[in-house]
């Protein structure tokens, strides 16, 4: 689990569930970073109910994370558990970020959209 104490994040606009406003990094605030190599670093990550996930762009390319059905190319690519809402962070560049709130228990699974071909997919298990 990456976790970042304190670190204040800023963004542009604003996205579906999540936002990409001032975000306060702190306790209850996972890390997630989106690489030139195609991968979200962690890839796979255990968290807790009501945690906030930051996606940062990690190197100079345009990424997205989005978990929201029928979206992505493959069903399974994006996977979300019932009662949870949709989220797309949308195009993201070199210094940008974009944060939501998991308020529902079960297994996530997201991709960047314009990297699903080259594997870039993610997945979260929210308990």
């Amino acid at each position: 689990m990456w976790a970042v104490t304190s670190v204040a994040l800023a963004a542009a606009c604003a996205g579906e569930s999540g936002s990409r406003d001032q975000v306060e990094v702190g306790e209850n605030t996972v890390v997630i970073r989106m690489t030139d190599d195609l991968r979200f670093v962690p890839e796979n990550l255990a968290i807790s109910v009501g945690d906030t996930v930051v996606w940062i762009i990690d190197g100079a390319l345009p990424h997205t994370s989005t978990d929201k059905p029928g979206s992505a190319g493959v069903d399974e690519h994006n996977i979300l558990p019932e009662g949870a809402e949709p989220w797309d962070s949308g195009l993201l560049d070199r210094g940008e970020t974009y944060r939501t709130v998991l308020t529902v228990a079960g297994n996530y699974t997201y991709v960047c959209l314009i990297h699903e071909a080259g594997g870039m997919i993610g997945r979260l298990t929210v308990q």
